[in-house]
């Protein structure tokens, strides 16, 4: 659709890609480009996945097929969203987070607290990818079209290619294995998120120690689609120091991608979900706001997530044991809304060390909070 046939926008301008000298992590960058190039080429592109799979959890996605002019008009509706949206609409299309354990609506800001006693400041939006099952704010209605076709493109265009990546990489003879537990057309709890971390709100550290934005976790669902955004905030724990922080660099038009807790327990932890967390920027990027766009994908509502060691002659062939007992692993839908539920609560860490971690029940299986 040419840009001069969509309604405008307010464009969000991002903050310039800082000038100080930071310490970036290493990140495998694959290259999507060759998929399409035969069996051979999407074995090596596997071999990349599993690489980073087995060490980070986190690998750079570059040219997936959604361009860069694409990325930012959703990150200017999605701004549009926000700033356009009356106070009172916010509250009334509210996400029933620790009602239903529910994302689709708005998180205000102050819902949730980092390190036990301060109050975040992010404000997200979240749809899931039938814009129909809930109300929508009147401001998106004129860009409903184009989100839903963003999102489309994102399920079947980009997470498609990589859960048949990940299948190769696990020798799991049919490549379409982990497309039909996502399947676009069947319900899940998938979810898009305009998220916007208010940077302005934030007061830096007397001590010279980074001010949290984002306490450090593992994502929940299966997989992360990050569009990656100039602002240096988001950290990863680096594979040679497990209390290390470091910075993920920006690439400009391309995805990060790391698995969460439900690829980990499908692989019995061969492969790794990431630690990560956001904290304030360098010095030249202090004061403004970060805004970013996410796909969460998680199984089909019906799926049970637990390992796939009859699928994968690798995982057999490694000793990986299952993540549960079979009468312990959840349903998809389970564990999404029992895991919303308990996010953002705050309640952990207080006087603890910045390797702290701490396990919470969910159900019958648990989650890990970090520092």
């Amino acid at each position: 659709m040419p840009s001069a046939t969509r309604p405008p926008v307010d464009h969000f301008t991002p903050v310039s890609p800082t000038k100080e000298t930071i310490d970036f992590v290493s990140l495998r960058q694959i290259d999507l480009s060759t998929y399409d190039d035969g069996p051979e080429a999407r074995s090596s592109l596997a071999e990349q996945v599993r690489l980073a799979m087995t060490t980070q959890g986190f690998f750079i996605l570059v040219n997936h097929g959604i361009s860069a002019e694409e990325i930012e008009r959703q990150v200017d509706i999605g701004h549009t969203v926000l700033s356009r949206t009356s106070e009172e609409d916010k509250q009334r299309l509210r996400a029933p987070i620790r009602e239903e354990g529910h994302y689709f609506g708005f998180k205000p800001r102050g819902i949730w607290t980092v390190d036990g006693k301060t109050k975040d400041k992010i404000e997200q939006f979240n749809v899931y990818r039938d814009l129909n099952l809930h109300e929508q704010p009147d401001v998106l209605e004129q860009y409903r079209q184009e989100v839903y076709e963003f999102v489309k493109e994102t399920h079947t265009g980009v997470l498609y290619k990589l859960l048949r990546l990940f299948a190769i990489a696990l020798e799991i003879e049919d490549e379409e294995f982990f497309v039909r537990l996502h399947d676009y057309e069947r319900r899940d709890l998938s979810w898009f998120r305009y998220m916007k971390y208010y940077g302005d709100e934030y007061e830096s550290k007397k001590d010279g120690g980074k001010t949290v934005w984002l306490q450090g976790h593992q994502d929940f669902p299966c997989l992360t689609l990050l569009f990656s955004q100039p602002m240096t905030s988001l950290q990863v724990r680096d594979v040679s120091d497990n209390a290390e922080w470091k910075y993920v660099p920006h690439v400009p038009g391309a995805m990060v991608i790391n698995a969460g807790e439900i690829m980990q327990w499908f692989t019995g932890g061969y492969f790794k979900a990431a630690i990560h967390r956001v904290v304030e920027p360098p010095a030249d990027q202090r004061g403004r706001s970060r805004f970013g766009i996410f796909y969460f994908s998680v199984p089909n509502n019906e799926v049970v997530t637990n390992t796939v060691l009859e699928q994968s002659p690798l995982l057999r062939r490694e000793g990986v044991q299952m993540a549960h007992k079979p009468e312990d692993a959840p349903t998809s839908e389970q564990w999404v809304t029992g895991r919303v539920k308990i996010t953002g609560k705050g309640d952990k860490f207080e006087g603890k060390g910045d390797a702290a971690a701490e396990v919470e029940k969910v159900g019958n299986v648990t989650t890990t909070w970090f520092r």
